[in-house]
């Protein structure tokens, strides 16, 4: 995918409006995507690679959520983003793909769930998010949005979900986006077993993604892990993470 156009997009609590402007933006960068990868005029752009790894995986009471902090584009590397961010008081999700389309439709996403929230007076589950995700995705399936995303939460049990920029919603136990996913879903595979406990699904989560960033050039600096439970939504700390693995 070629990046070369940018735009700075609102974000409020019309979803509307902010799916006009991304509609908008799209066929503008497909326009001009078609002119600069034009062979005639002798004015043609390599694809610009990124990359990314993050994991989410159900245990026994709740969902882990697990991510590198690379930003890479090409040959350039960023120093660190965080890649797990928080929907709901029981909802995270970890994201893959063009930064700038993430940030976008995870604003949208937390708007929409806090205006039901306020209207209803009751929590969104996680099966409704993640459906109205998907239908914001499936809509702008022709666009432009070159992202991935997978959603963790907890209502009665923990529920893990991974969408794709078609507006596909799969359902799974544990699941891998970004370019070293086919490394950690390999641990994940190997490893993995139903009804884990916290402790034994944080450490195959590091374990995960600490594989991508030995193998994987645009996976690294650094992890992040999310637990969302009963509890609600937390992110651990390093002494947290340090505790846990040295166990």
């Amino acid at each position: 995918m070629v990046a070369l156009v940018g735009i700075y997009i609102l974000i409020d609590l019309n979803a509307k409006t902010t799916l006009n402007m991304i509609q908008l933006y799209t066929k503008s960068f497909l326009y001009y995507s078609k002119y600069i990868n034009n062979d005639s005029e002798g004015f043609i752009m390599d694809e610009i690679k990124t990359g990314t790894t993050t994991i989410g995986m159900i245990y026994k009471d709740g969902v882990v959520l697990a991510a590198d902090k690379k930003v890479s584009e090409g040959n350039i590397a960023l120093a660190t983003f965080e890649k797990i961010d928080k929907l709901s008081d029981s909802m995270g999700i970890t994201m893959a793909g063009s930064v700038a389309d993430v940030q976008a439709l995870i604003k949208i996403m937390q708007s929409e769930i806090a205006l039901y929230e306020v209207r209803s007076g009751t929590r969104m589950k996680t099966k409704a998010a993640v459906g109205l995700f998907a239908t914001i995705l499936f809509n702008n399936r022709m666009g432009l949005i070159g992202s991935a995303f997978i959603v963790g939460g907890y209502d009665t049990k923990p529920e893990l979900y991974i969408l794709d920029t078609a507006g596909s919603k799969i359902p799974d136990k544990y699941t891998s986006i970004g370019s070293g996913s086919v490394i950690s879903l390999g641990v994940m595979e190997a490893e993995y077993k139903d009804n884990m406990t916290e402790e034994e699904a944080i450490k195959l989560a590091h374990k995960s993604i600490a594989a991508s960033t030995r193998r994987d050039v645009f996976t690294g600096n650094g992890i992040d892990i999310v637990i969302v439970d009963k509890k609600g939504y937390r992110k651990l700390t390093e002494a947290d993470m340090s505790k846990i693995l040295s166990k």
